[in-house]
Order: structure tokens, then sequence, then C-alpha cells
């Protein structure tokens, strides 16, 4: 059985979505058919929609997501139609070497990949699913390993957040960074992961929090959510970041992905600190790392969402929601309908905000 609904579908590279019909399978085993709830303007769109990472098109983007499960493939035991849910690019086998060591973001098996070619089609031709999810549109198919129930109490529009942006900047906090109560953290790029990231430096006990940001509005949210300092700036120095501390910090996380605030996140950085990238910094580029900042025990890493274990993980940062030690409203800066998606993109690409939603 095929399933239609309306989709806004990029065409192109750089060209504006177009809200279309497109068509569904029914889900297979193992699949699920969400009902979309709400889904958030990630980075991440934004590149791939101006073509800054290749992907096959005409396709349909974004993968922060929420929603309702309206039904169940073959197989599928841990949600229900009716349940609410929260849909994550992250889907894993479980059972290779990087699943069976907690590293699921590094899942080896290609099947799911497989799968994202089979899911849906424009005006009777396959396209390629958008990195699993394609939440752009009223309805997706998805692998149930990219579902996490969402408790009652938490908003489809916090749900979203929990999906991506969210949990990217805990995750890489808790999981990868790891600082210790007192530890002094810099955080440049203050964006829906960015403060992320300074919320679970707060939760984690930093002494001081850098928030480093080119927008006033974005570093003023950013002490609202845990920051101690900020430092304005359109490419973060090192210098400016050192006068604060004196040594510079244990730890600097980039929610960027420029080379130049990938580097001054390595240069900021104390005697033994660690610097982790999670901005998506073009894969033809090269970082330049000094060999005498290497002597003083400083480390520089990059990280897929945090090295987020999603059934794990995104659960706990739900009940911090809950429990108000997270916060997410104060990073949902406009709601559009899926109609209005194009401009919600141009908010995104021109800063204006933190994070616009599309909520169906």
């Amino acid at each position: 059985m095929t399933i239609t609904c309306q989709a806004a579908v990029l065409p192109a590279p750089g060209q504006p979505l177009e809200i279309r019909d497109i068509q569904l399978t029914e889900p297979q085993p193992g699949e699920v058919l969400v009902r979309t709830a709400a889904a958030g303007i990630c980075g991440t769109d934004l590149h791939f929609a101006l073509g800054a990472f290749p992907y096959p098109t005409p396709t349909v983007l974004g993968h922060e997501a929420s929603g309702t499960v309206a039904a169940v493939g073959a197989g599928v035991t841990t949600v229900a139609p009716g349940d609410r849910v929260i849909v994550c690019d992250q889907t894993f086998c479980g059972q290779c070497a990087a699943c069976l060591s907690g590293a699921m973001v590094y899942c080896t098996d290609p099947s799911a990949k497989q799968r994202q070619h089979q899911r849906m089609r424009l005006g009777g031709k396959p396209i390629r699913q958008y990195l699993g999810v394609s939440a752009f549109a009223e309805l997706m198919v998805v692998d149930a390993h990219a579902l996490v129930p969402l408790p009652g109490g938490i908003s489809f529009e916090a749900a979203a957040l929990l999906s991506c942006c969210l949990t990217t900047g805990l995750a890489t906090v808790f999981n990868v960074n790891r600082p210790a109560p007192g530890s002094t953290v810099a955080v440049i790029g203050t964006g829906g992961v960015g403060l992320g990231a300074i919320q679970g430096a707060r939760i984690a006990g930093a002494s001081r929090i850098i928030a480093v940001d080119e927008h006033q509005h974005r570093l003023a949210i950013a002490q609202e959510l845990g920051a101690t300092d900020t430092v304005l700036a359109s490419v973060a120095t090192a210098a400016d970041i050192k006068e604060l501390t004196g040594i510079g910090v244990d730890h600097a996380i980039e929610a960027v992905g420029s080379i130049d605030t990938a580097e001054q996140a390595f240069h900021c950085l104390a005697p033994g600190g660690r610097a982790t990238i999670i901005g998506m910094v073009p894969a033809d580029t090269d970082i330049s790392v000094p060999g005498r900042l290497l002597r003083a025990g400083r480390s520089l890493s990059g990280t897929v969402m945090g090295s987020v274990r999603t059934q794990a993980d995104i659960p706990r940062y739900a009940d911090m929601l809950l429990r108000g030690v997270l916060h997410a409203e104060p990073l949902i800066t406009s709601t559009r309908p899926l109609k209005g998606i194009n401009d919600a993109l141009g908010d995104a690409a021109e800063r204006a905000g933190v994070r616009a939603l599309i909520r169906f």
C-alpha cells in the first residue's frame, strides 16, 4: 500500500523548497510510520540545502523532529500506534563492534542506509530519504531504533530539540569532554547545539563557562542558560578567551563548523586541555594544529552527535527537562506551518533568533 502526504521537497541545491505530494511505502519489518508534529531547522539542513555537502536531489530535508506513531511494521515492539516519540537520525544495528562497545553513532551496518533508498517516491520515481528521516513532511517512515518514547509533560517542540541540537551539545559535554566540577569551558557558537553544550557545562559544575558568538541576542540567551562570561566576536580569538582565564580553558567546544573557529578552539586551551569540534567542518579542508601546543598535552577531536547513546541518554535529558534542570523553550524563537518552510530556512540562515521550528 502506498501512503501519500505533503512534504517540502528540495528540487536541487540552492533552490527554494516546494510543497509537493510524495508517496511513502507502508512500514516494513522493523520500521514505523510517524505523523510529524514538530521539526527544527538545524544548521545541517542549511548545509545540505545550499549544497555545501553534496546529497542526491530531489529529497525531503529535516531530521530534528517529534511526532506520534501512526503504524508499525512487523516485529516492532518498542512503540505502538498513538505513542508520542522523539525521532532521531541515529539508527543502529546493536550487533556490530561499534554498537556493542557503546559507540552506536559509528554503527557499521549498511542496511539502514540501504533502506533510505526504498521509502519515498516523488511523481512515481524513487527519491533518497534524507538521513533516514526526512522530517519536513506530514508523515515519515523510520527505523524503530530511531525512536525514543516522549514522556508526558514535554511539548512536541521541546522534544524536537531533544532529537538533535540539545542532545548533541549535552552528549558532547557528558560523553566526550567530561569536565570535572570547577573546570573552565569555552563554547564557540551559541546556536541550538552550543546552547545545549552551555547547559551541559552548567549541569556538570563548570566554574567558568565562556560563550562566544557574533550575535548579541544569542549571547544573551547563553547567559540566561548558564554562561558566566561572553565574548562578542565574528571569529573567536584565543586571546579573547585567555584574557578571561589567564591560561586558557580546560575544555573548548566548537559548534560553528568553520576552520577558523575550530583552530581557535584548540588555541584557547590551557595546558592539558581538550577541544572538541561538533560543527560540520567541510570535509575537503584541513585544520592546522601547531606542534608546540601539542607538546603541552592539549588534544583536538571530533564527534558525531557527542557519541550519544540515544536509547540511554535522551531519556535522561528528557528527565532533566521535566525537572527544570534543562531548558528548551528559550531556544525556540519562531514557529511556522509547513508552507512557511522557506521563511524558516531564511531565519536560520540569517541567525535570526536561535531555533526556527515547523509545526504540523
